[in-house]
């Protein structure tokens, strides 16, 4: 096996920090450097190897918007808006329920036939990435059909949870007003809209009211700051070498001589020191 491609060090990292130069458990550290980016992203509730992320958040003309993976090193589009891309329904009259729920990466179809049997089919963005490929594919599913309107980029289209098919047929929409002036703080994540006031003709207004917006970036670091490679090279070694010891002893004595382990909260405190900075804080 490999280290995921989002990991925050390298296996090679890892074995100099901690003076191991065979092979041996090679798969083992790996499997460690994976847990532990995990726990530091879930920790610091973000995400730090740049990629591209389709974020939507609500946000108003009068406020700043921050997203959640800073650096931004990229603004693809900013935008809100409701437009309709299509219509979906279910198409077997026994069916007892169909539903549709949209999320970041995929689009789930949901069925219980006559018989109480459920089928659940998810069809992802990736793969149909314009929804007039999105309603193609939800016709070719056994139970809906799909009509498309307007072509648009999958990840545009607004979320739905749970969407009744079976009495009535789902409006699909996607954030259709793009922001046209969009200025901000790219290290820290902040964006700032550059007009106040809804401007249906051209699209480059703002709501005053809150609305929930699609931010388009490429968010996170090229290269990781060396405080969190350190925090991954402290979680991942305890992880390794916590494998074959019993982590509920502190210390020990034979005769004359005794001794006490860095506990795992000890280390996990210094973890955590050197990834606070990074913390995403909610206002």
């Amino acid at each position: 096996m490999a280290v995921d491609q989002y990991a925050l060090t390298t296996l090679a990292a890892l074995k100099a920090y901690m003076g191991i130069s065979t092979s041996t458990d090679d798969a083992v550290l790996e499997s460690a450097i994976d847990r532990a980016s995990y726990a530091i992203e879930a920790y610091a509730d973000r995400k730090f190897v740049q990629r591209r992320f389709y974020e939507w958040t609500t946000a108003r003309g009068d406020s700043g918007l921050v997203v959640h993976n800073p650096p931004v090193a990229h603004v693809h589009y900013v935008g809100f808006g409701s437009l309709a891309c299509m219509t979906v329904r279910s198409t077997v009259a026994s069916d007892i329920s169909a539903t549709i729920t949209v999320r970041e990466s995929k689009l789930t179809l949901t069925r219980t036939d006559s018989s109480g049997n459920e089928t659940q089919t998810d069809i992802n963005f990736s793969n149909h990435k314009s929804s007039n490929a999105l309603a193609a594919q939800i016709t070719a599913t056994t139970g809906f059909a799909a009509s498309a309107s307007v072509n648009c980029s999958v990840y545009r289209i607004n979320r739905l949870v749970g969407r009744d098919l079976k009495d009535s047929v789902a409006t699909v929409t996607f954030a259709d007003q793009a922001q046209m002036d969009v200025t901000g703080d790219l290290p820290r994540g902040i964006l700032y809209i550059g007009r106040s006031g809804y401007d249906d003709d051209n699209g480059d207004g703002w709501p005053t009211a809150s609305v929930s917006v699609l931010v388009d970036y490429d968010g996170g670091y090229e290269t990781i700051p060396p405080d969190i490679v350190h925090a991954c090279h402290l979680i991942a070694s305890r992880i390794y070498n916590g494998r074959k010891r019993d982590t509920a002893l502190a210390s020990e004595s034979f005769g004359d001589y005794s001794y006490s382990l860095g506990g795992v909260d000890s280390m996990d405190a210094e973890a955590r020191a050197l990834i606070a900075p990074y913390r995403r804080y909610y206002k």
